[in-house]
C-alpha cells in the first residue's frame, strides 16, 4: 500500500513538472501558428496579382515580379491591404548596377553581402501610385539611400530595361 502512495505521488510531483513544460509548448506553438498565419497572409491571391501586374515603360512591357527578381537578389515580399490601397513590400540584397554611381569600389564589395535595400509600393485600381513609391538601402545601419517619388520608380524601371537590352 506504501508503495501505490509513493508511486501516486511521484505521478503528480511528475504530471506538475509536465504542466509548466506544456505551457512552454502551447506557447511555443502559439508563436509558431502566428507566424505561419502571417506567412501564409503574406502570400495570398491578392499578393500575387499585384505581382503578376504589367507595367509598360519606355515601350518595354514586363511585370512587377520581373522588374524587381531582376534588379534585386534574394527577394522577399510582403503584402497589405489598407483601405482601397494594397501596399506591397519588397526587400532585396543589392546588385550591380543599382545605384552604382553612388558608390565606391570598396562600398560595392560590402554591398554584395549586407546591402539591403527596401521598397514600398502602392496600388490602386491595379495600378502603381509612382509618387507614393519609397527606396531605401541600408549598410548594416547606415542608411545610403532614402528616396520617395515618381523619379526613383523611373529609375528603376530604367535599371531593370537596360539590363534587359544589355
Amino acid at each position: 500500500m506504501k508503495t501505490i502512495h509513493i508511486i501516486m505521488i511521484m505521478s503528480i510531483l511528475l504530471l506538475v513538472g509536465c504542466s509548466e513544460q506544456m505551457s512552454d509548448i502551447k506557447e511555443a506553438v502559439s508563436g509558431i501558428n502566428s507566424q505561419a498565419e502571417k506567412a501564409k497572409s503574406a502570400i495570398t491571391m491578392d499578393a500575387h496579382t499585384i505581382r503578376g501586374l504589367e507595367i509598360e515603360f519606355n515601350g518595354e512591357l514586363f511585370t512587377v515580379n520581373d522588374l524587381f527578381k531582376n534588379i534585386l537578389r534574394d527577394v522577399q515580399w510582403e503584402y497589405e491591404k489598407n483601405n482601397d490601397q494594397h501596399l506591397l513590400f519588397v526587400k532585396g540584397t543589392w546588385k550591380e548596377p543599382l545605384f552604382e554611381n553612388h558608390f565606391s569600389i570598396e562600398k560595392k564589395e560590402k554591398l554584395i553581402k549586407d546591402g539591403k535595400v527596401y521598397i514600398q509600393l502602392t496600388f490602386e485600381n491595379e495600378s502603381i501610385v509612382a509618387n507614393e513609391t519609397t527606396v531605401s538601402m541600408k549598410l548594416e545601419d547606415e542608411i545610403l539611400v532614402d528616396e520617395k517619388g515618381e523619379e526613383i520608380l523611373y529609375y528603376l524601371y530604367e535599371i531593370y530595361v537596360n539590363q534587359k537590352n544589355e
